[in-house]
C-alpha cells in the first residue's frame, strides 16, 4: 500500500506532537501523518514508567511555548508530562493524524524527485509506503524523526 502526505513525522512523543502542532499552525493546508511504532502517544514518558521517573529539565523550558506548563512542579514526574503531551495532542486534533503500530524500517531521499519515501511495517506484517506527492512544493517535502530510543 502506498500513501502520499506532504510531511511525515516519526514518533508521537513530546517532540513529534510539538512538530505536528507547529506544522498545523504554520501550514494548515499541508497533509501530514505521524508514524508511531507503539500503540499510544507519549514516547519516552509512556515507555519508561519506573517509580520516580521525572524530567531532568524544568518544564517551563522543556514544555511547549504554544501551551505553557502551568503545573506547580517545574521538575515534573513522568505521569504529569505524559498527561501534558496527550492533552496537547487531543486539544489540537493531532491524534487523528497518528498511525499507531507503524515501525519505520526504511527512509530514502530522492534528489531527482526531491522527496522522501518511507516504509513502515505494521503489526500484521504489511509494509506501508509513504511519500510526498510529486506536485508538492519544495517546502513541503520533509520527513522529521521525532522519536526517542529505539524499542
Amino acid at each position: 500500500m502506498t500513501d502520499h502526505v506532504d510531511v511525515l513525522i516519526v514518533g508521537a512523543g513530546l517532540s513529534g506532537i510539538g512538530a505536528a502542532h507547529h506544522l498545523q499552525a504554520a501550514f494548515p493546508a499541508r497533509t501530514y501523518a505521524i508514524l508511531e511504532a507503539r500503540d499510544t502517544i507519549g514516547g519516552t514518558w509512556d515507555l519508561f514508567r519506573y517509580p520516580g521517573v521525572r524530567s531532568d529539565s524544568d518544564m517551563f523550558t522543556l514544555g511547549y511555548r504554544f501551551r505553557p506548563w502551568t503545573e506547580a512542579k517545574a521538575i515534573a514526574d513522568g505521569p504529569s508530562i505524559l498527561g501534558y503531551v496527550r492533552a496537547t495532542a487531543a486539544e489540537a486534533g493531532i491524534e487523528r493524524h497518528i498511525r499507531f503500530g507503524h515501525r519505520v524500517t526504511r527512509a530514502a531521499w530522492s534528489s531527482e524527485q526531491a522527496r522522501w519515501t518511507v516504509e513502515a511495517e505494521r503489526p500484521d506484517g504489511e509494509t506501508v509506503t509513504l511519500n510526498s506527492p510529486a506536485s508538492a512544493t519544495s517546502a513541503a517535502r520533509w520527513c522529521t524523526r521525532s522519536s526517542g530510543p529505539r524499542t
